[in-house]
């Protein structure tokens, strides 16, 4: 295992801190996220865009690509954590 973060300017790497996590983007269309857009409204949109925007991708995502855990707040983190563990997600 090799996995590196994507997020611009992050230089985890596993391999330097084996106690970072490592997470592959959700699936596209699977759940539907609240966020606040760019004039204060509350819209819904697909968890994986979500991530996209928030993390300031700005390339393609591919199915190796990981994002660790330095970039998710602890409430944010298991709250994925539980939706896992029931098969939700």
């Amino acid at each position: 295992m090799n996995h590196y973060c994507c997020v611009p300017r992050c230089s985890s790497w596993i391999k330097m801190d084996p106690k970072l996590t490592f997470h592959i983007f959700p699936e596209r269309g699977k759940h539907r996220v609240s966020l606040i857009n760019k004039f204060g409204e509350k819209e819904r949109i697909d968890r994986r865009k979500a991530w996209i925007l928030k993390l300031k991708i700005g390339k393609p995502v591919s199915k190796f690509m990981r994002v660790c855990s330095l970039h998710f707040a602890e409430e944010e983190y298991f709250i994925d954590l539980r939706i896992q563990k029931s098969g939700i997600y």
